[in-house]
């Protein structure tokens, strides 16, 4: 088996489980009718950044400033998509030093001091007003089940149902949770749901959304 893909790898961050829904007007009380908390109202702007010749985006690699702190989002498999049927799965990175290490590597240049320094374009950027809530944990587990509702200020709404895992072999028990949550609000689909980026690029950046389309992506 290539070491990548062993489940027993130490990870340099969480893998981030997460399915995406469309709010309806009642998904807060049925929230709350599953003992959900309200963990904190919070808004944010978030940037995201490429190269010019979308070297990170087409392989699926979402670097991001959110206000002062970067964070780095790709698929745990090299080579694989995050997309998991309507569910994705991305390795979430928060240390500089770890993302400056796999931004090298991707773009294939010596690693600055600083990210920066890579030089990358900002295409995307937008404020996000988010309500998050906490349900209660699943018995016999420590895992904990995040559930974001979101409105950017572009004129998109979208939620969120998010599981964190520590390995690969924790990914399929999460992604149940996930459907089974989004079921139990009321709001599964067999589809995937467009998340707040890729509305941002069709409305605003239609190149880079159809290059994204036509590579699998999105």
């Amino acid at each position: 088996m290539n070491p990548e893909m062993s489940p027993s790898l130490h990870l340099p961050g969480p893998i981030e489980v997460e399915r995406k829904f469309v709010p309806g007007p009642d998904v807060e009380k049925k929230l709350c009718a599953l003992g959900a908390d309200l963990l904190e109202e919070i808004t944010f702007r978030d940037s995201y950044y490429d190269n010019s010749d979308l070297c990170l985006t087409l392989n699926d690699m979402w670097l991001r400033r959110r206000e002062n702190n970067w964070e780095l989002k790709h698929p745990p498999q090299r080579g694989a998509r995050g997309l998991n049927g309507a569910s994705t799965q991305y390795m979430e990175l928060t240390s500089e030093d770890d993302i400056i290490s796999r931004l090298s590597e991707e773009l294939g240049v010596p690693s600055p001091r600083n990210i920066e320094s890579f030089g990358l374009n900002e295409f995307a950027s937008f404020v996000t007003r988010r309500r998050r809530f906490q349900l209660p944990p699943v018995e016999n587990s420590n895992t904990k089940i995040v559930v974001d509702l979101d409105e950017a200020d572009f004129g998109f709404a979208v939620g969120e149902v998010e599981v964190l895992v520590k390995t690969q072999e924790e990914v399929e028990n999460a992604l149940q949770k996930v459907e089974e949550i989004c079921r139990q609000i009321g709001v599964y689909r067999e589809t995937p749901v467009q998340g707040k980026v890729s509305t941002f690029l069709q409305m605003n950046r239609a190149d880079h959304y159809k290059q994204l389309l036509e590579a699998n992506v999105i």
